[in-house]
């Protein structure tokens, strides 16, 4: 019968093309799976390499300062890092939330790490030439010069953050380099979160918190906006 090898024909066609999606479908799924994993690894590796970074602490009223690693302040300062990572608007935005809950970081010992970022890629000579505040005119603002407040320096942030943005970029796309991304860091060294755009501090304070003391605190405070895992 014509008509029944016609149906069957087409029926055949229609389980081929639903094969060749499956198959599509499952090769695209194995690839994301690569190259999450690719993107944890990375991750993980950077997580090691953070420790090494220098910073400079404020330590005395004053605003004299130290230089140390960043591991030093985790492990002998028990020291928790909050890192923020952006333009110049992005880090002015964070460092003022910041501010808001200063007593909170002396009492959970949060050390915020902001890195100015640029168009197009680390201005660092840009922040090299800030002010630092030993004039009346050049004074910095209030939130930048607060003791919780460590400053980048040395080689290696530029690659690092580099790095982070890339990675940023691949999974939330490339307006994360205009909105800022964070890491809040343990005093073990563990990433507790990774986040893009405005940072949740007192929600951050409570996780930290709870990271060290096992005791569950609740917030009404919305997650970092498109978290990335």
């Amino acid at each position: 019968d014509f008509g029944a090898v016609t149906v069957f024909a087409l029926l055949a066609k229609f389980d081929l093309n639903k094969g060749a999606e499956l198959d599509v479908a499952v090769e695209e799924k194995v690839e994301r799976k690569k190259k999450q994993k690719k993107f944890a690894g990375a991750m993980r590796e950077r997580e090691t390499l953070l420790k090494d970074l220098n910073i400079n602490v404020r330590v005395t009223e004053d605003g004299g300062t130290k230089m140390a690693p960043v591991g030093v302040m985790q492990e002998k300062a028990k020291q928790h890092v909050i890192l923020v990572a952006g333009p110049g608007r992005a880090i002015r935005d964070a460092l003022r939330g910041a501010q808001l809950n200063k007593v909170n970081f002396a009492m959970t010992n949060i050390l915020v790490i902001p890195y100015e970022t640029g168009r197009d890629g680390i201005d660092a000579a840009d922040r090299a030439s800030k002010p630092d505040g030993s004039g009346f005119a050049d004074a910095r603002p209030s939130y930048e010069t607060q003791p919780y407040v460590a400053e980048p320096v040395g080689e290696g942030w530029e690659e690092f953050i580099a790095a982070e943005m890339d990675t940023a970029a691949d999974q939330a796309g490339d307006k994360v380099r205009d909105e800022g991304v964070a890491l809040v860091v343990t005093n073990d060294g563990k990433v507790l979160r990774r986040g893009v755009g405005k940072v949740p501090w007192r929600q951050m304070v409570d996780e930290l918190e709870e990271a060290v003391t096992g005791e569950k605190k609740e917030s009404s405070t919305p997650s970092l906006v498109q978290f990335l895992e």
